[in-house]
């Protein structure tokens, strides 16, 4: 399935003036947004907090002025990073995920965001086309190994440079991994990341991890 194939609709929603949208307005924005409320565990679908993902996306819209053009969220769970980025004001966004339910829930977010996503069922070995930003929030490889670095692969071949979140703990075998890839990581910050109980075996109410935000540039050919 190749994203781009489709004729982009004509915007019926006013796009964001991102000069105008603080980091906090998006973050409390984006937490308004809804979750899964019984997540696939074998898909590792834990949501992208709101505070990770506004500091995500203003790393990619506002530090690098990376997110102007055609933005593409892999594995966008219930979209929270794709709307961001259309909140930001990029000129197309696309949200890809496996999971039906989660695009079904993505879509009802971005209706109530009243941004303009195209969302796309698809597994993303099947994604393809050409874009200017990948932005994501990946399974960690905790369930399905190397899940992670399959979403790392995929993001290098769509657009000249990716963000993407992953835990800290493994940061030495990504960075590794990523310069056998060819590709450079010219930024990574550290934070803590909150996740909600969605699990059975979630002790808390609400647990902590600490995750990295990566700004990955595709090495010219």
């Amino acid at each position: 399935m190749g994203t781009t194939s489709r004729a982009w609709p004509r915007p019926s929603l006013r796009r964001a003036d991102k000069t105008k949208l603080s980091r906090r307005q998006l973050e409390i924005q984006l937490g308004r947004l809804k979750i899964l409320e019984k997540p696939n565990l074998k898909l590792e679908q834990y949501p992208v907090s709101s505070e990770a993902a506004s500091e995500l996306l203003y790393m990619a819209g506002f530090e690098h002025k990376e997110l102007d053009g055609r933005v593409i969220d892999l594995g966008t769970g219930t979209g929270r990073l794709a709307i961001g980025a259309a909140l930001m004001g990029a000129r197309k966004v696309v949200g890809v995920d496996t999971d039906e339910r989660a695009i079904a829930l993505a879509r009802e977010n971005g209706e109530t965001a009243k941004v303009q996503v195209e969302w796309v069922k698809s597994d993303i070995e099947k994604v393809s086309g050409r874009f200017d930003t990948v932005i994501m929030n990946p399974p960690y490889g905790t369930r399905t190994s190397h899940a992670d670095t399959e979403f790392l692969k995929k993001a290098i071949e769509l657009a000249p440079v990716a963000y993407s979140i992953h835990k800290s703990s493994t940061r030495d075998f990504l960075l590794r991994f990523m310069t056998k890839l060819g590709a450079q990581v010219d930024q990574v910050r550290s934070m803590r990341m909150a996740i909600p109980h969605l699990f059975e075996f979630h002790e808390k109410k609400r647990a902590t991890v600490e995750v990295d935000l990566y700004r990955i540039r595709r090495e010219p050919v």
